[in-house]
């Protein structure tokens, strides 16, 4: 009985394990594929439309490929066909629609609906525009089909994406997208015959880029597209670049009228939120801004009005040549200030330093210091006219004094016989007699002059007395005998103020300032152009993409 019933035991035991691999392997196989294998055995010829609605049996788009197993990988691929704009400010108000799976029968529904956050906000901001080709590749085994007749591959229209599964990818920096529907829907669908998914789509999509302007307008800016899903974490959805290096391909003729496109990088990172982690993709380029525009409009014209402030340096000082000097010191400040205020204007209001600032800056101050040089000449030129004025009137009063005491000999001679109190006096250059036996020295001292006043020395006594005006109030260190006597010799002194004229000035301004700002100019490029010259290693350049 033991021998018997062995060979039914094991009979029993194969039984069961076909059971179950046929139970699991109708569990794995779709319930179309039966609808979908009938649909070409019956067919004499190729029937797209009998193909597309097999697929469609038993078919939930709501349901992603492989669900309760593996995740789905999604690869990406962008061809950039153009770049219409990078700016560091934009004013205008949009009119997109967002571009996501669920904003497509928006955008069908209302196309000129706006979809941006900031589409309506009209605030300042820094971003960029892009034209491109997107395009997604997935693996879906329910609509795979038997290769038969050479048909592997279905080319459907647009309107089938309303009826499968597509990845719910959005961009995570975008402000402002735009689908186009001219003529129809920019789509395309290819369905292989092994289930692989193939769909492109032509967007506009306007997206944030934060710059950094610190070496503006010598700057490069890296601008990010990042490519993200909605809803899927890593769980469910991997994204992943297609086609390696070619997986982002920009066309050569893309250009823009202040950037030049230097090259692009692709990175797959995980982003980490509060419902879980998902797959991120970013294509970052990187832009160069030419220096044509600002070099014609903002350095050539404020290096000029730099040197056109230097020709004071050779006008006169004299009376003549004042309005002139000072006109154009003025002029030249002003329009300095005109041009940084406009330069600023066309920018975003930032706290740091920009290099154009220090460029600007300096040319500023240069011009102010133009200004600054004649002040000094004329307060210089005007102290040393006072120091000589004042010495000549000294020279003169000594001469007076000396004529007054001749005059005051000859009439002590004559006391006796006509006696009568004598009074010689001063009076801006001429010596008087006056009454009450009194001798008085009037001058026009230059310092009380200008405040207005008379300097008037006046020695009472009588006639036959020594009468010495105080001289020596006005210079209390010299002596006017030997003032007098060294005046000529000294007279090439009086011309300088601390061993310095106003010509001295002049002349060393008109090499000073120049040497300065050649020196600068040498310094202010050579760093700049090399600081900001920092390009990234991994950057694939966009010329040598070919």
């Amino acid at each position: 009985m033991r021998s018997s019933g062995w060979p039914l035991a094991r009979l029993a035991l194969h039984l069961l394990v076909l059971l179950t691999r046929s139970c699991r392997s109708l569990a794995e196989t779709p319930t179309y594929r039966s609808a979908v294998e009938e649909a070409f055995r019956t067919m004499k010829d190729v029937n797209i439309s009998a193909i597309l609605d097999s697929l469609q049996t038993g078919y939930d788009k709501r349901i992603r490929p492989n669900y309760g197993g593996s995740h789905v990988d999604v690869g990406i691929t962008m061809h950039i066909l153009s770049i219409s704009s990078l700016s560091e400010v934009q004013m205008g108000k949009g009119t997109f629609t967002a571009a996501t799976n669920s904003g497509r029968a928006a955008a069908m529904a209302q196309p000129g609906s706006g979809g941006g956050e900031d589409g309506d906000s009209g605030e300042p901001s820094q971003d960029f525009t892009l034209d491109f080709y997107f395009r997604q590749h997935w693996t879906d085994p329910r609509l795979s089909f038997p290769d038969r007749g050479g048909l592997d591959e279905l080319t459907v229209g647009s309107e089938y994406l309303q009826k499968i599964w597509v990845p719910d990818t959005f961009f995570a920096n975008e402000k402002k997208s735009y689908f186009h529907m001219a003529t129809t829907s920019n789509e395309m669908l290819r369905i292989t015959s092994q289930g692989n998914v193939l769909r492109s789509i032509r967007l506009t999509i306007t997206a944030s880029c934060p710059m950094n302007l610190q070496y503006f307008p010598m700057d490069r800016q890296l601008c990010i597209i990042e490519i993200e899903s909605f809803g899927y974490s890593m769980d469910h959805i991997r994204l992943s670049w297609y086609a390696g290096d070619r997986s982002v391909v920009i066309e050569s003729d893309v250009s823009l009228p202040q950037f030049r496109v230097l090259g692009y990088n692709r990175k797959t990172i995980i982003s980490s939120t509060s419902t879980g982690n998902y797959s991120r993709l970013l294509c970052e380029i990187m832009f160069v801004r030419s220096m044509g525009y600002y070099l014609i409009q903002i350095y050539i014209p404020s290096s000029l009005i730099v040197v056109i402030s230097w020709v004071s340096f050779w006008l006169n000082r004299s009376a003549p040549a004042t309005p002139a000097r000072v006109s154009l010191g003025v002029t030249t400040v002003l329009t300095m200030t005109t041009l940084m205020s406009s330069t600023n204007a066309a920018l975003p209001k930032i706290s740091y330093v920009k290099s154009i600032d220090v460029y600007l800056g300096t040319c500023f101050v240069m011009v102010f210091a133009s200004l600054l040089e004649y002040a000094a000449v004329g307060y210089m030129g005007k102290r040393i006219q006072m120091r000589k004025n004042r010495i000549l009137a000294i020279q003169k009063l000594a001469e007076e004094r000396k004529t007054a005491a001749h005059d005051h000999s000859h009439m002590s001679q004559d006391h006796a016989e006509h006696p009568q109190k004598q009074t010689v006096s001063t009076t801006s250059r001429t010596p008087h007699r006056g009454h009450g036996g009194e001798v008085r020295y009037k001058l026009h001292d230059p310092k009380a002059h200008s405040k207005g006043g008379t300097l008037e020395n006046t020695i009472n006594g009588r006639a036959d007395e020594e009468a010495h005006p105080p001289i020596a109030n006005l210079l209390p260190h010299k002596d006017i005998n030997k003032i007098t006597t060294n005046f000529v010799l000294r007279q090439h002194r009086l011309n300088k103020l601390y061993g310095c004229s106003p010509s001295d000035i002049d002349k060393y301004s008109r090499i000073v300032f120049p040497v300065c700002f050649v020196c600068f100019n040498l310094m202010y490029w050579i760093i700049y152009l090399h600081i900001s010259d920092d390009s990234d290693e991994d950057l694939i350049l966009h010329n040598a993409e070919g």
